[in-house]
């Protein structure tokens, strides 16, 4: 019996570090998928930029109906996504939009208009 005093003078380390272990792993995964999602978001945002850009170029060369930017503003209000700015050149539309998620600010422009820019 020449163990037992260690075994009893060590109690509840062993709970201690694992339960340590246990939320430094969650921490850590809690914050990869936040860093994830930040990546995907901002993906998702540039390409609801593409689409609101061709949607306003289409409307400013008479291919759907509708204000260029009118259109911009309603197609972002259905993604939930804020226009930052719409400006229309020629048959070319610049389109900047806005959005948080998880408390990170997205940003994301786009420029669309007929091939060639002509």
């Amino acid at each position: 019996m020449a163990f037992q005093p260690k075994l009893t003078e060590n109690r509840g380390s062993g709970t201690v570090l694992g339960l340590g272990l246990v939320l430094t792993t969650l921490g850590a995964l809690l914050a990869s998928n936040l860093a994830v999602l930040a990546f995907f978001s901002a993906e998702k945002l540039a390409v609801q930029a593409d689409q609101i850009a061709v949607a306003a170029a289409n409307s400013a060369r008479g291919l759907s109906s509708g204000y260029p930017c009118q259109v911009a503003d309603q197609i972002a209000t259905m993604y939930m996504v804020s226009l930052d700015s719409c400006r229309i050149v020629g048959f070319d539309s610049f389109i900047r939009l806005r959005s948080a998620v998880v408390g990170i600010e997205l940003k994301a422009s786009s420029r669309a208009g007929p091939a060639g820019g002509n």
